[in-house]
């Protein structure tokens, strides 16, 4: 009965998909207009009533709450400038907020929606270039904060003036920020804000009314106990034994629906047995808090990947920022560098392999769908307990250091990800042996790296750059004979002199996203052992003649990313 109803529902969904995807086309109208950046139209109707991300379900105690949010961000509505989700982690603050985005975006209630995500560590110069970017700029010149603070009034004022009506979205504030530090105070007319925080003291510092603080609490117990066998797809009176002991695993989770729906996951399609040892497990330690009881359920969740493939993409995941859309094809890239996924011997056969693992993630609920193609996200909480609780790896994700890493002066680090946003000189004391990833991002034009940084990190295999203006590369094979990925984004590189990498010999994949190098010189095709090179954005490449003849017989590339368009091409 159980298999049956299950079925029956996933066949419900799915028409209702297809149904809603066809309306969606045919409503979709074609247009040679420019679209502007950060202004994101729709030509669909959003949703009137909201509903818990992966399910079918529309809770009254949360419907109460968005319905009283959605009618604060009404243009017209004066009294409500600024509006606060406020919530413990895991309970659907962010899953609410991007739903009244969409609501807001679908109505065409604002001209322009700006989302912007703080984290724990707050980043004032990064939070105002992100804003800049989301209204059209490229980048703030100004060298001082209250210099791009006063820019950035200044062109409100000037959108206030248009007539132009602005939402700005900060989401997972982790402490108080000073708006007009950032240049959003005093607020336009036509601009409101929207918050999302754990702690509402924070959003009534800034500014935020009480009246306007809308607090997103845990689900009640009917609501949970829906949630829970709607995801498994038990129905009243298909299993009584059953049916008790998933009561008593919705109780320890605690209304929380993040643990509800993870542990749901990890229930479907078990047996009795399976639902006892994971109501054993909750109760074994008699954890109490929260906190506790959704790190033993991500636990259980994690050894429950029966592949060590998707475990280890799964821990490299947890190493990008909070709310970071994260790129499965980096993530295939780095984990190739690293040794994952080589049941096949060919890129494409890994390439396949990690289209399962991403279903398996989002399956477990480890990971959750991303709106940019080919993306996923991790919850923060997911990400906070893979960091801080699963030692298989040593590795750390550092933001906001102020020049300094003594934080993280741990030498056995494996893998690190440092965004570099404010730097002026890289930490001299960055000296980490044992490292085999280093991810770098957001750093300044002004950023200078010590010369020797490569004879400290003899072990790496995978150097990634993202958004680095110039970004200091291997240029000898002496201290970087194990280098198999290279993956530069959104980078500038001094003159396009790339000549100096056809001495990575051990080089497997190599990318200039977006990178506008010009030349491409004869030396890469001393790079032997090239499975992928990725061009993409590179539009204005000259090649050296003869040199595409020189990859494809003398190497064993089987992936060119094209220049000229942004699909893959396997070459046989």
């Amino acid at each position: 009965m159980a298999k049956r109803y299950k079925a029956g529902k996933q066949s419900c969904d799915i028409l209702k998909e297809i149904q809603a995807l066809e309306a969606w086309q045919s409503k979709i109208e074609f247009t040679k207009e420019q679209i502007p950046l950060a202004e994101i139209g729709s030509t669909t109707a959003g949703p009137s009533t909201f509903t818990p991300e992966g399910t079918q379900n529309n809770f009254e105690s949360r419907e109460l709450i968005y319905k009283a949010a959605l009618e604060s961000l009404q243009p017209n509505n004066e009294s409500h400038k600024m509006i606060a989700l406020c919530g413990m982690g895991g309970v659907g603050k962010t899953t609410m907020m991007e739903q009244l985005k969409k609501e807001v975006q679908a109505s065409k209630l604002f001209d322009r929606v700006v989302k912007v995500v703080i984290g724990e560590n707050t980043d004032l110069v990064a939070l105002q270039r992100a804003i800049a970017i989301n209204i059209k700029l490229e980048d703030l010149k100004e060298e001082t904060k209250d210099a791009r603070a006063d820019r950035l009034r200044t062109i409100f004022e000037e959108m206030s003036k248009q007539g132009k009506k602005t939402l700005v979205i900060m989401d997972d504030i982790w402490s108080e920020v000073e708006l007009k530090d950032v240049g959003l105070s005093p607020l336009p007319n036509g601009f409101k804000m929207l918050f999302t925080s754990r702690d509402k003291r924070f959003c009534t510092h800034m500014g935020v009314r009480s009246n306007s603080i809308f607090e997103v609490g845990i689900l009640n117990d009917a609501e949970a106990k829906t949630l829970f066998f709607g995801i498994v797809g038990l129905s009243d009176g298909d299993d009584p034994a059953l049916q008790k002991i998933g009561e008593d695993v919705v109780k320890k989770c605690g209304g929380l629906p993040i643990a509800i729906v993870t542990i749901a996951k990890i229930l479907c399609n078990n047996n009795k047995a399976a639902w006892e040892k994971a109501l054993w497990r909750l109760e074994r330690d008699d954890l109490k808090d929260l906190e506790s009881i959704t790190d033993r359920i991500f636990e259980m969740s994690y050894e429950n990947l029966k592949e060590n493939d998707d475990k280890a993409i799964f821990l490299l995941s947890a190493l990008f920022p909070d709310d970071f859309d994260i790129r499965t094809e980096d993530l295939l890239r780095f984990g190739w560098g690293l040794g994952f996924l080589k049941d096949g011997k060919t890129l494409r056969e890994a390439r396949r392999d990690m289209e399962i693992c991403v279903n398996n993630l989002l399956c477990a609920n480890l990971w959750t769908k991303s709106d940019r193609m080919g993306c996923v996200k991790i919850h923060d909480l997911v990400r906070a307990f893979v960091l801080n609780k699963i030692s298989e790896v040593k590795q750390a994700s550092i933001v906001n250091i102020d020049n300094k890493t003594e934080q993280y002066a741990n030498e056995t680090y494996e893998r690190i990800l440092l965004k570099c946003t404010g730097m002026t000189e890289f930490p001299s004391d960055f000296n980490y042996p044992n490292l085999s990833l280093l991810m770098l991002m957001d750093g300044h034009r002004s950023l200078k790296f010590p010369e020797d940084i490569y004879k400290r990190m003899e072990k790496l295999e995978v150097l990634s750059y993202e958004k680095m203006h110039i970004p200091l590369l291997p240029r000898t094979s002496e201290h970087s004979t194990k280098l198999r990925t290279l993956c530069l984004r959104s980078c500038s590189l001094i003159n396009d002199d790339v000549s100096f990498l056809g001495s990575l010999s051990n080089l497997e994949t190599l990318s200039f996203v977006d990178c506008g190098i010009r030349w491409l010189p004869s030396t890469i095709g001393k790079l032997k052992k090239l499975k992928l090179l990725d061009l993409t954005g590179c539009v204005d490449l000259c090649i050296e003649d003869g040199l595409i003849m020189v990859v494809l017989l003398g190497s064993q590339i089987e992936t060119v990313m094209s220049w000229r368009n942004f699909h893959t091409g396997y070459l046989h």
